[in-house]
């Protein structure tokens, strides 16, 4: 284990070089030695008590070396420095024991808030029914795992379910709503035999529970075993179709109003859109948060173009992994809440009952 690591360390190492440089090339007779007292204080920052001790130690070592080079062993002015030194070091072990209090606070709290944002948003499995699916996710707020987007893939009597959408706002002030309709999509999408019955369970909430001002863009799909993919689209993004040699195209989805807008007579009979997946097709799905970055220029991100320049024949998750370091790059001070679901018709995969 070594007992110097981290920033600090270095730092106070540098420091009490320099202040010791500084020391003997300066007039003889005269010690700035008594900055010293700052190192032990310094390195508690991360440093561990071990680390502490050893730092006080060392400075009062040099300490007393630099009185000796300036003829001023023994004074008052020497042994001021010397309890200046064992008052800091003192100070620095109350400040480790503040700081790692704080700290495994920190990790409990921490370690709450990841199993509660897991239980909203969970990952979705890699293989679904005849699917192979991946998906990357980013909050617009610092260190949280879910924001106003959210997915969820299922499989189902029906086939294999599938949402995507995008509550209005971002962060963390959305989570309630955005959990509320992962909920419910959870629950209607084993219950509910057509996609708009679900998408009339989703605006109710919405409407009821989300407030006056919250609304979701929802897309919903059904892809069966046979890769039939029927979907509802509710102001959302459309998804993007790649085919296994590569080419890409927007879906061409009938569009209707946004959920939650207690538009309630908009969700029955809503027109699906239907098309037929081969071996191979991909669907990405994506939110506003990627279709909205704009690079230093104002520039768009150009998803649909980096999509088709995206590997192909490797897992969907690298495929993921490669559109969004475009989109990083592209966009690096992004601060929404972004999205992506790629799913892969693959039914050759299936094992026979």
């Amino acid at each position: 284990m070594r007992v110097l690591r981290g920033t600090s360390y270095r730092v106070a190492g540098l420091f009490l070089a320099a202040v010791t440089v500084v020391d003997i090339v300066g007039s003889r007779g005269q010690t700035v030695s008594g900055l010293f007292a700052v190192v032990p204080v310094f390195v508690a920052i991360d440093g561990t008590r071990r680390a502490i001790l050893v730092s006080g130690l060392v400075a009062l070592a040099l300490g007393t070396l630099l009185s000796l080079w300036n003829f001023d062993l023994p004074d008052l002015g020497f042994l001021a420095r010397v309890l200046a030194i064992v008052f800091a070091t003192a100070i620095g072990f109350v400040v480790y024991r503040e700081r790692t209090a704080r700290e495994q606070r920190l990790t409990s709290v921490t370690r709450v808030a990841n199993v509660a944002q897991k239980a909203l948003l969970p990952a979705p499995p890699a293989r679904v029914g005849p699917l192979d699916v991946a998906h990357s996710y980013r909050s617009a707020a610092d260190e949280a795992m879910i924001g106003g987007d959210f997915y969820k893939v299922l499989s189902t009597r029906w086939g294999v379910r599938i949402v995507i959408g995008d509550v209005r706002g971002h962060g963390l002030g959305v989570v309630p709503t955005t959990g509320m309709a992962i909920g419910v999509f959870r629950e209607a999408a084993h219950e509910e035999p057509e996609l708009d019955r679900i998408a009339a369970r989703l605006d109710r909430s919405l409407a009821r529970d989300g407030g006056s001002e919250s609304f979701a863009t929802v897309l919903l799909l059904t892809i069966s075993a046979g890769g039939l993919c029927r979907v509802l689209n509710h102001g959302h993004p459309p998804p993007l179709v790649r085919s296994a040699a590569g080419r890409v195209r927007e879906a061409d989805l009938h569009g209707d109003p946004p959920l939650g807008l207690g538009l309630a007579k908009s969700t029955e009979g809503a027109q699906e859109s239907a098309m037929a997946l081969a071996d191979g097709d991909e669907l990405l799905l994506t939110t506003d948060g990627v279709l909205e970055a704009r690079s230093a220029a104002g520039e768009f991100f150009p998803l649909a173009q980096r999509y088709a320049r995206a590997p192909r024949g490797e897992p969907p998750a690298d495929v993921l992994a490669a559109l969004r370091r475009d989109l990083e790059d592209w966009a690096p001070g992004l601060h929404d809440d972004s999205a992506l679901v790629l799913l892969r018709y693959a039914p050759r995969r299936i094992r026979p009952a």
